[in-house]
């Protein structure tokens, strides 16, 4: 007896299953989501549930192995993402498809150019066009900016634009809001309900229940590949979907260890920090000095794009200095590699998981002994020993729950959050004195989120000097003792009692308007 599809619905995947071959999981079985026309449509579940690959199998990026999608009341066969582009379908991705040397124009109309006669492209035509879909649609953006100048969120604008201007009907959003800032997040959501006004059909895939319920007339949840529950979002509420998609309750709420004694030693030095961009030309960081003291969480919250970066990259040598100082424990590491960083106990998370965290075509086990094989715990005369690796990760991969058939998959074949699982892992296990944390829970479900924060607070109470960088606002004042905000690349602002502190506060010094009355006041007395 097959699936019974019904016409009030635009969209039904009904009966979904998909089996990876190569790493023998079963990613989808008999999953199902209904979507109504013109409605937000919220798609939940845990890391590794099913949702990104529910959604790749709609755009034609993956192959269902079984199971029926219906389009307005008729069933189709999605073949190939220009198939499901041409019924209307699109999707934004949580790592952005964008060409940096292209203009915000020729990223949206790329492989669609308006041409004029003899083939050519009409560049002011094309400019024009982009700028009326960017005033209907809300997201206002300048078209000649280039990419590389844009922050996260005025990237993603891009992407939807993208979508947009081919004409998609049904738009899926992948963790959208995971590196946008609070202002950038209403921005956003404003967007997304003036494109619901105008007829637009919105699946958006999230952790973050907040927003969830915010944003979203109907959610589906799914657990473990399966369709486990669905329904209006007025008749729900945030506890009721985190049972559904974890199976057990979780508590929601953040436990910190402000209270405890902090100490007066610091571990991380940095002093009169300098450092410029890869070309040597533009600063990115000015004279920024700063300690983190052992068993202290120093904050530091910016909008994407004012020096988080080129900070981070220095402190852990990745890129050199122009002038300045970094010492770990008393040590000079300003000018060191990064594995002398890391021997003087320095462990660093970084934001983009897939570029810098690790190697998507690697195994686990080599993703989590790439900082360690040549230590005497791994190696043996020169050589790795690989039942130590073995062991090792498979206790790692226990450990921190990563979802996987084997510890010798790909990281590129697992999703998004666990991924990050394994870039914590490796990280947290190496014993660091001062770890730097980028991002830590982008992308991360909520048990994964609270053991992320438990671990953290963990590393606290054991002495480790943490500095986390993120653009979650509310992560930086649940999770520090002292925040910094950063500035075109200055700090300008440093609070040490973060528990009267507030978004909105936070946010000013983030948009540089305390700094930039403090230069009014100035010049007006000059």
């Amino acid at each position: 007896m097959g699936v019974i599809a019904t016409s009030k619905y635009i969209l039904e995947m009904l009966k979904i299953r998909k089996r990876y071959e190569v790493n023998d999981v079963l990613a989808l079985n008999d999953a199902e989501i209904r979507v109504k026309q013109g409605t937000i449509h919220a798609l939940v579940g845990e890391n590794g549930a099913g949702k990104t690959t529910l959604m790749k199998i709609l755009c034609g990026i993956e192959k269902k192995d079984a199971g029926e999608i219906w389009l307005n009341g008729d069933k189709v066969d999605i073949r190939n993402p220009r198939h499901s582009f041409s019924l209307g379908i699109g999707m934004v991705h949580q790592h952005f498809r964008l060409i940096d040397d292209f203009t915000v124009a020729e990223n949206v109309v790329l492989g669609v150019e308006i041409t004029r006669k003899f083939g050519f492209i009409s560049l002011r035509d094309v400019i024009l066009a982009v700028k009326r879909l960017s005033k209907d649609s809300g997201l206002m953006i300048e078209p000649s900016l280039k990419v590389r100048e844009l922050s996260m969120g005025q990237r993603q604008k891009v992407e939807i634009l993208k979508l947009l201007y081919r004409g998609a009907d049904i738009i899926v959003l992948d963790e959208p809001t995971s590196v946008l800032t609070e202002q950038e997040i209403t921005d956003l959501f404003n967007a997304v309900r003036r494109l619901k006004a105008q007829g637009k059909t919105i699946i958006f895939i999230s952790h973050k229940l907040k927003e969830v319920m915010e944003i979203s007339d109907e959610i589906t949840v799914l657990r473990k590949g399966k369709t486990v529950q669905t329904g209006k979002t007025e008749e729900l509420n945030e506890k009721e979907i985190a049972y559904a998609m974890v199976g057990e309750e979780i508590p929601l709420e953040i436990k910190t260890s402000k209270g405890l004694s902090m100490p007066k030693r610091a571990i991380l030095h940095v002093r009169d920090l300098h450092v410029k961009d890869r070309r040597g030309l533009v600063e990115e960081v000015r004279g920024i000095s700063f300690d983190v003291k052992a068993g202290e969480i120093l904050g530091i919250a910016g909008v994407a794009g004012n020096g988080q970066k080129e900070l981070v990259e220095a402190l852990f040598g990745i890129r050199k200095a122009s002038s300045g100082s970094v010492f770990i424990d008393g040590k000079d590491v300003t000018s060191s590699s990064i594995r002398v960083h890391r021997e003087n106990g320095m462990a660093y998370i970084p934001d983009d998981r897939i570029g810098e965290g690790s190697c998507p075509t690697s195994s686990i086990v080599e993703n989590i002994i790439a900082d360690r094989y040549y230590k005497p715990v791994l190696s043996n005369r020169s050589w790795i020993d690989i039942s130590a690796a073995r062991r090792m990760a498979g206790t790692l991969v226990k450990e921190y729950d990563v979802r996987t058939s084997s510890i010798y998959s790909t990281i590129g074949m697992l999703s998004g959050g666990n991924i990050q699982k394994i870039i914590i892992a490796r990280e947290f296990s190496s014993n660091p004195k001062v770890l730097i944390i980028c991002e830590p829970t982008w992308g991360l479900d909520i048990r994964s989120t609270k053991f992320v924060y438990d671990r953290l607070m963990e590393m606290k109470i054991n002495r480790k000097a943490i500095l986390l960088i993120s653009s979650n606002l509310d992560e930086i004042l649940d999770l520090s003792d002292r925040i910094l905000v950063i500035y075109e690349g200055e700090i300008v602002a440093d609070f040490n009692n973060t528990a009267v502190l507030t978004k909105a506060v936070i946010g000013e010094y983030m948009m540089g308007l305390h700094l930039k009355t403090l230069r009014r006041e100035k010049s007006t007395t000059l």
